[in-house]
């Protein structure tokens, strides 16, 4: 094919005009693929820690005149039994204080069943420190957060004062840290159910139920179900999340169009390098025509060259994008918690559907880029196009 060769002559005769063409792609390319491995990243991170940070279901009282669930273990063994439920735990949340010497912090103290909780909110992958299922065995046991441990200056082994107006002051010794890296580790403590029901003076009653579902992405239809059936209100964690996981999509429309700009850059590069040539190679073209060559023929050509260009442009976008979102991986970018939903890095996440639709979209702006210089060049006149020469 005789016009393939032509474009491959004139494309790597301007050595410079092609460079510069190819590294616009090359470089609209990258930096596209990195900025899709942050968003793909951020999100599954959003996503990984809305999902683990809490129970994927949590049942409360549907009255709101009503503070608390009576019957909760007839009610915990009736949820266990639904389709798709796999763990149950039962909860008393209570706002109270605790002291430490001349220390003093609010806490959310949680009482709840230590083996029930880890099988809901998996706590033991957050212990740094001491065990989080000893709690079972030990009646006025706590674990805090290493934030909460760190402003009362509190170590494991050492006893704390549980204090709360109209009730007895609990003394509970600290038995482990836990880190999951949001604010919630300033202000959590756990001890057994038993123990806060005590120090509450509520015995026979919880807060919540959590409920860990096999499917997260059920959740929704399961907490419906549980509403039906229990008359409890149920609201999964899509629901509880459901503005965060709204922002990300309206971040996707605003991402999208700086995608857009971004490869309408590139476009402009490779479109520009092409008028050029045109306009270079004038005399050559009326040649061409005027030894039959047809308008179709030297389209053809130009297209031809923006193909080139853009998929060399393509190949090496792509490969430099990878290596740039490895390098940013490797190199753990800190960034602020409280900005962050509480992520503590960069996330990064290499998704090789993000680099299909980089070299997708790239590819077809490649082709828009280099209709009108192609179309240019085929209405030229021949005899005008020798005589310019």
């Amino acid at each position: 094919m005789y016009e393939l060769e032509i474009a491959l002559r004139q494309v790597f005769s301007r050595r410079r005009q092609t460079f510069f063409a190819i590294l616009a792609v090359a470089l609209a390319v990258a930096v596209i693929t990195v900025m899709m491995a942050m968003l793909t990243g951020f999100q599954a991170e959003l996503v990984q820690s809305s999902i683990e940070n809490n129970p994927h279901i949590v049942i409360t009282p549907q009255n709101e005149e009503e503070e608390y669930i009576h019957l909760y273990k007839y009610n915990s063994a009736r949820f266990a039994e639904m389709k798709g439920v796999i763990a149950v735990s039962p909860k008393y949340l209570g706002q109270a204080a605790l002291e430490y010497r001349d220390n003093a912090e609010g806490i959310s103290l949680q009482g709840i069943d230590p083996e029930a909780e880890d099988r809901v909110m998996r706590v033991s992958e957050d212990v740094i420190e001491g065990n989080f299922l000893s709690l079972a065995h030990t009646r006025n046991g706590i674990v805090l957060g290493d934030k909460l441990a760190e402003n009362l200056e509190v170590q494991t082994g050492d006893r704390v004062n549980a204090v709360f107006p109209g009730v007895e002051t609990t003394s509970f010794k600290v038995l482990g840290l836990i880190h999951t890296g949001t604010g919630a580790d300033e202000v959590t403590a756990y001890a057994r159910l038993d123990s806060v029901q005590h120090f509450f003076n509520k015995p026979g009653v919880v807060s919540t139920i959590g409920i860990r579902v096999a499917d997260p992405y059920q959740a929704e239809a399961i907490a419906a179900s549980i509403e039906r059936e229990s008359g409890f209100d149920a609201v999964s964690w899509l629901e509880a999340n459901a503005e965060i996981l709204n922002l990300l999509n309206t971040q996707k429309i605003f991402v999208n169009i700086f995608y857009l700009l971004i490869y309408g850059i590139a476009g402009f590069g490779i479109a520009n390098t092409l008028i050029t040539i045109v306009a270079q190679r004038t005399p050559e073209i009326g040649i061409l025509k005027a030894m039959g060559a047809s308008q179709k023929s030297i389209m053809t050509i130009f297209l031809f060259q923006s193909l080139i260009l853009g998929a060399i442009g393509l190949l090496f976008g792509i490969v430099l994008g990878y290596i740039t979102t490895i390098a940013l991986q490797n190199y753990e970018i800190e960034v602020p918690q409280e900005m962050y939903f509480g992520l503590q890095t960069l996330p990064l996440e290499v998704e090789p559907l993000n680099f299909l639709y980089a070299a997708i979209f790239a590819f077809i702006i490649n082709i828009i880029s280099g209709i009108y210089p192609a179309r240019k060049a085929a209405k030229l006149d021949p005899v005008e196009a020798i005589e310019s020469a």
